[in-house]
């Protein structure tokens, strides 16, 4: 993993002092490193904000462009603005300039933890996928209000497998490659294909919504009153069984220290989310998206790890705030990648 370190201490002093320039209000702007993901570097602002800022864009659709990915975000805190389901936004600095070379969005800090998938998160995150699929139900929440910033998918089986492709590629075409890796990859990448026809049931039962599209466990934060969605680089308006494939993706659902969900447990968030859709007619519709497009996203985060291993760009050191844990689940990702294949191709042979 190539590595291009940012100095952390030198990012704060230049975001100290452009805040004091562009946002006076906030005065004192006392800021603490929080953490990072990829994308972002977020520091915790006067204890009741968080300003976010864009450092980096593994998510190909943003094509290297900072702005592009805070931009993209702002659109999308402004349309679930007062729902509860996320941040509230506070202000935006959409373009870098000379003055400070990246773009950033800030907003409220809410109390909490990751998810941990015990029943009583799972529930809450089921009630908070469920509010967030049924918002077109309410004309103030027409998804015209997103487009076009944010990208509409109406065919996504074939955009997951393609965009699936092209993740993996990096892994197959480099010298490193395994042997039983490739095999691997060409043997899930041929049964998915050979699903693509089951896309005719998202067209026969057409529905459209805002969906998050990437469910790591330290994407939501939970608190006693509600499960909040937070990081949305990865949002599109597309069909609801996508966020409810990749929440359940043991690709997904492993980063939390290598825990696997029983079957049980998963029984019981589908049915809790789909009680909490609070419309039979939408519940329908969206369980039978899921039984055609459900696996896809586990299909495109297995052959993003393994394109990852090769592309990786790592800006931060190990000892930053969430840097050993990024690169423990970077590292352990290999091991248990050929129990993610096992599971996702017995997902795949299930009928649509």
């Amino acid at each position: 993993m190539p590595v291009q370190t940012l100095n952390l201490q030198a990012l704060k002093t230049q975001l100290n002092a452009h805040l004091q320039q562009t946002h006076p209000a906030l005065e004192p702007w006392d800021l603490q490193l929080l953490a990072h993901g990829e994308a972002n570097i977020i520091y915790r602002l006067n204890q009741t904000s968080l300003v976010r800022v864009a450092v980096n864009t593994p998510n190909q659709r943003f094509e290297g462009k900072f702005s592009h990915l805070t931009q993209f975000e702002q659109t999308i805190l402004q349309y679930i603005q007062g729902t509860g389901i996320g941040h509230e936004l506070q202000g935006v600095f959409p373009e870098p300039n000379e003055y400070f070379p990246y773009s950033y969005l800030i907003t409220n800090f809410i109390e909490g933890s990751p998810l941990n998938y015990s029943r009583e998160h799972l529930e809450k995150c089921a009630q908070t996928l469920a509010k967030l699929h049924r918002l077109p139900l309410n004309a103030e929440y027409s998804i015209d209000r997103l487009t076009p910033k944010v990208p509409v998918i109406k065919q996504p089986l074939t955009l997951f497998y393609n965009e699936s492709k092209t993740y993996a590629q990096p892994y197959l075409d480099s010298p490193q490659a395994e042997p039983e890796i490739v095999e691997m990859l060409e043997a899930v990448l041929a049964k998915a294909k050979a699903r693509l026809k089951a896309e005719k049931l998202l067209e026969d039962y057409p529905y459209l919504c805002l969906v998050h599209s990437d469910h790591t466990y330290d994407n939501w934060v939970m608190n006693q009153q509600n499960a909040h969605l937070i990081d949305w680089e990865w949002a599109e308006l597309s069909s609801p069984a996508g966020d409810i494939g990749h929440f359940l993706s043991p690709v997904v659902i492993r980063r939390t220290q290598g825990y696997k969900m029983p079957p049980l447990d998963r029984e019981f968030f589908l049915r809790t989310y789909y009680n909490a859709l609070e419309d039979e007619h939408l519940a329908t519709t969206i369980e039978r998206h899921f039984a055609a497009f459900g696996v896809y996203p586990a299909v495109r985060s297995l052959c993003w790890t393994a394109g990852y291993w090769i592309t990786a760009v790592r800006w931060y050191e190990e000892d930053s705030p969430s840097g050993h844990d990024r690169l423990v689940r970077f590292q352990e990702s290999r091991n248990q990648f050929p129990e993610f294949w096992q599971e996702i191709m017995q997902w795949l042979d299930a009928e649509p």
